[in-house]
């Protein structure tokens, strides 16, 4: 029984070791108030133009409209991002970095945090080790 255990324990441990990174990337788009206007575009159109093909999430209300998107390749940069043509309205189509208030890697910008994090805990161990 405990070889058998045991067993079952490397070979999962073997899985999870062997686990590939994530092929997918998500973008934030903002989108102000009053470029939506100026354009006459409607949020709900142009998350309609991603939602058949990618996983999205359109945020309104009383602050900025924001639209989360996730692609299913990770090397998709801002600008291939930005220079895709959406509908704006029931006429109209712009490329999405006409309309868009900012667009934002949220992977990128995690690694960065991260990056970040770990220089800044660096310098205040650095800085505690020195004051012993």
């Amino acid at each position: 029984m405990k070889k058998v255990i045991l067993v079952l324990t490397a070979c999962i441990l073997t899985v999870l070791s062997f686990a590939k990174e994530r092929t997918d990337k998500t973008f934030l788009i903002i989108f102000d108030k009053d470029e939506l206007a100026y354009h006459q575009a409607n949020p709900s159109i142009m998350e309609l133009n991603f939602s058949s093909t990618f996983h999205t999430k359109l945020y309104s209300g009383n602050s900025e409209t924001a639209l989360l998107v996730t692609v299913p390749f990770a090397d998709w940069t801002v600008c291939e991002m930005g220079k895709a043509i959406v509908k704006v309205s029931v006429s109209k189509e712009l490329a999405l970095e006409e309309v868009a208030f900012r667009i934002i890697d949220l992977d990128v910008s995690r690694k960065n945090f991260k990056s970040l994090l770990s220089d800044s805990s660096g310098q205040n161990n650095q800085g505690k080790n020195s004051t012993n």
